[in-house]
């Protein structure tokens, strides 16, 4: 038996994906794996949709593949050239180099016919640094798509945008401080980008910064203080009964959800004075809309300061009990501020722009007067996903039922890496991915039919309808390829302290390599030192409030559920209506 790939995209999604295939091959079932990437070089949006002082928000920790890990010296957040190189180590470190074709941008994947022995067709131009170019041919038996979510801008239709007197251009194409310095910026968007693009132009002695947004965002840091030692906020969910364990009928209902979601609010409200987020006085979501079933945590925290500063308020109270969030003094420091408003109706021959009207809206009230003619603007409405090189008898992204990997008609062909999390990272997610399919297509996994429960809460007239709890979603991929170990097992094979380590630490994907088909020898090691040092920096009251508090409460719950199911008072797959739970809750 042997199996053929062809993966396209070097970015964390295909590299992982080509390791864990190669890794995978055997004398008795081989594996053929090939990696076709467009540029020159690793990285996909890492590296070349970079821009000036970006860093990663999710933590080295969680971003990290399970067996490649960056020094434990190394700073929790990371910037994305550093991120890079790192992936570059990966490469050599298990010597993909050979397997990977640079400068072949794949134009072509068709089916071939039924007789023939493979199954796909790719055509792709080969470069190879000549000054010519040739197209040339790639048959295989299976194809991963590892493109990623960012490649082509979503730009939508601002009527009179043409009218704006200077620069309009997508955050794709933004590099530099200097695109901003000293212009009249307008953001369009409130996502980590848009945050960071405004932070850089009041950095960058811009003229007025304004960030227009439709609805609003829920911010949170991406560590619980401040750099220097503050834990990274995606590290603080534990495993055991909010992850490992969990009942399905509790799964179903995202009870741990909305339940975690009411305390949260009113633990921010006295830390912060706000429940809308941390230390979030504007743009707050609607209640309907507001909490980690519903929204993607917005992790870039150096904006904020400036869009705070018109509607920040003391609180008397809060200021006495001591609970208040402070600023980093630079930007404390600072008079300057990021204008927010609705998004734009449409810019008149002057080019002034005029918002949609939301009376409710304080920032709206604020700036409905204010002549806004920006000669900067910047699209931070990020990307839709297009598959034009696809034969339109292939499945796309949105068409992957089954686990949002594969679609059931074509399970030979997956879609890795093409969720988005909350709260979490898609580097580890694309491994865990692909640990699932190489399992699914070497025999050893069928393809499961259990409804899922991972998915994030979203209209139907969303634009992102991918999107993911990260906790659950891992968890669910590890026991559909057996990669979630039973505690027993855990702690007859690893000990106890391993077992807790498990227990109290969040999804690292190092976890689901402790056991079972994809047993790591490192993994061991790595969850007693770099792991183990997540939990222990939490402090005696974090994790009494984040890992014992939660686990002995949805512990019961669980239990509960469990005994009701089994006395025949609790259907197996309750339907339970989430919205209207989130409202009593």
């Amino acid at each position: 038996m042997t199996i053929r790939v062809a993966i396209i995209g070097a970015g964390p999604g295909g590299l992982v994906t080509l390791k864990t295939l190669l890794e995978a091959s055997k004398p008795d079932r081989q594996i053929e794996a090939y990696l076709f990437e467009a540029e020159s070089d690793v990285g996909g949006t890492f590296n070349y949709r970079s821009y000036e002082n970006a860093e990663l928000v999710s933590s080295k920790q969680l971003t990290t593949f399970s067996d490649h890990r960056l020094p434990l010296e190394t700073p929790d957040h990371v910037s994305l050239p550093e991120y890079v190189d790192y992936l570059r180590s990966y490469v050599e470190r298990f010597n993909l180099a050979p397997y990977i074709k640079f400068n072949s941008p794949v134009i072509r994947v068709s089916p071939l016919d039924d007789d023939s022995k493979w199954a796909h067709r790719v055509r792709y131009v080969d470069r190879n640094g000549e000054d010519e170019t040739k197209e040339s041919i790639f048959e295989c038996s299976h194809i991963a798509v590892c493109t990623g979510l960012h490649v082509e801008p979503n730009i939508p239709d601002i009527p009179g945008i043409e009218n704006i007197k200077g620069d309009v251009f997508h955050s794709s194409l933004y590099k530099g401080r200097d695109q901003v310095a000293g212009k009249r910026v307008l953001v369009l968007g409130c996502g980590e980008t848009a945050m960071d693009i405004a932070y850089e132009s009041i950095k960058a002695n811009a003229e007025s910064v304004t960030m227009c947004f439709r609805t609003g965002f829920l911010f949170s840091p991406s560590s619980s203080a401040d750099s220097s030692g503050g834990l990274p906020i995606d590290g603080l969910i534990t495993n055991l009964f909010e992850t490992a364990y969990v009942h399905q009928a509790v799964a179903q209902s995202r009870l741990r959800w909305f339940i975690s979601d009411f305390v949260i609010k009113r633990v921010l409200w006295f830390l912060t004075g706000t429940q809308a987020g941390m230390n979030q006085h504007v743009g707050a979501l609607p209640n309907d809309r507001l909490g980690r079933a519903f929204v993607f945590l917005n992790k870039s925290s150096k904006a904020m300061p400036y869009l705070n500063r018109p509607y920040k308020t003391h609180n008397p109270f809060l200021a006495y009990i001591g609970n208040r969030y402070i600023d980093p003094p630079e930007d404390a420091a600072s008079d300057r501020v990021v204008d927010t408003c609705t998004w734009p109706e449409y810019v008149d021959d002057t080019g002034r722009v005029h918002f949609q009207s939301n009376p409710k809206r304080k920032d709206w009230q604020r700036l409905k007067d204010r002549n806004i003619q920006p000669n900067c603007v910047v699209y931070c409405s990020g990307y839709k996903q297009t598959f034009p090189y696809l034969d339109p008898s292939y499945p796309t992204a949105s068409d992957a039922q089954i686990r949002n990997i594969i679609n059931p008609s074509h399970p030979d062909i997956s879609f890795i890496g093409f969720v988005r999390p909350g709260v979490g990272a898609i580097p580890p997610i694309a491994e865990q991915q692909a640990m699932w399919w190489t399992t699914l297509i070497t025999g050893r996994m069928q393809i499961p039919t259990d409804p899922p429960h991972y998915h994030l809460l979203a209209a139907k007239s969303s634009r992102i309808q991918y999107g993911v709890d990260h906790s659950a979603y891992m968890s669910t991929l590890a026991k559909d390829f057996g990669g979630a170990p039973s505690l027993l097992e855990l702690y007859r094979r690893h000990g106890l302290q391993i077992l807790l380590i498990y227990c109290f630490g969040a999804s690292f994907v190092t976890f689901y390599r402790l056991m079972g088909p994809f047993e790591s020898s490192v993994a061991p090691e790595i969850a007693r030192t770099e792991l183990a040092e997540t939990i222990l920096r939490r402090g005696y009251i974090g994790n009494l409030f984040f890992g014992a508090i939660p686990m002995l409460f949805y512990g019961v719950v669980n239990a509960v559920a469990y005994l009701l199911d089994k006395v025949g008072l609790l259907p197996s797959e309750a339907e339970v209506d989430c919205g209207e739970m989130s409202k009593r809750v």
